[in-house]
Parts: C-alpha cells; sequence; structure tokens
C-alpha cells in the first residue's frame, strides 16, 4: 500500500452540530497543519460552515435520504408540500448514547 494511501480522520458528531476532518500521511509529513475540512453550506449556500446539522432524513419507504443542512431544506420543503410519511430526526446523539448494544 503506498504512503499516500494512508490517512488520519477526525469525525465529531455532535449533538447539535457535526463535522469531520482529515490529513493525508504525505501532506502530515510536510506540514502537520494541512488538514482538509468539508464546507457544508446552508439556506441555499448563503451560510457555510465547517460542521452541519446533526439531523438526518429517512424517505417513507425508511431508507436514508440525506443528512445535515440538506435535511432542512428538503423537510422545510416536505411541510410546505403536506407531506407527512417522511422520517426525520435531530439531536438524537444522546439517545444512542443511552441505547445499549
Amino acid at each position: 500500500m503506498a504512503l499516500s494511501s494512508f490517512l488520519v480522520a477526525a469525525i465529531d458528531f455532535g449533538t447539535t452540530f457535526s463535522g469531520y476532518a482529515f490529513s493525508l500521511l504525505n501532506d502530515y509529513e510536510k506540514d502537520p497543519l494541512r488538514i482538509s475540512a468539508a464546507n457544508w453550506s446552508a439556506g441555499s449556500g448563503r451560510l457555510v460552515s465547517l460542521k452541519t446539522s446533526t439531523c438526518v432524513l429517512f424517505d417513507s419507504k425508511g431508507e436514508f435520504h440525506s443528512f445535515g443542512f440538506e435535511v432542512e431544506d428538503k423537510y422545510s420543503d416536505l411541510v410546505l408540500e403536506n407531506q407527512h410519511d417522511w422520517y426525520y430526526f435531530r439531536r438524537f446523539k444522546m439517545m444512542l448514547y443511552k441505547k445499549m448494544v
């Protein structure tokens, strides 16, 4: 496996907001502060952030549709269209913590 394939990733799964960052080994060895992170857009691109909302949306069949700010935009459309058969979850992190696996 080539050294450039190794990476370190960090996931911040928060109660309200979530994000991630990563660095490739070759990049880290040249500059430890060279870290890549996603830019999330909300509200038709008016807000750009390193984190997105910790919310998830499943369609009427229970299949994953989206995560983060995209969920909020889609759910707003669903409410306006009077569609109530989708599943919207937010601020669920601590509920997962309490669940025994």
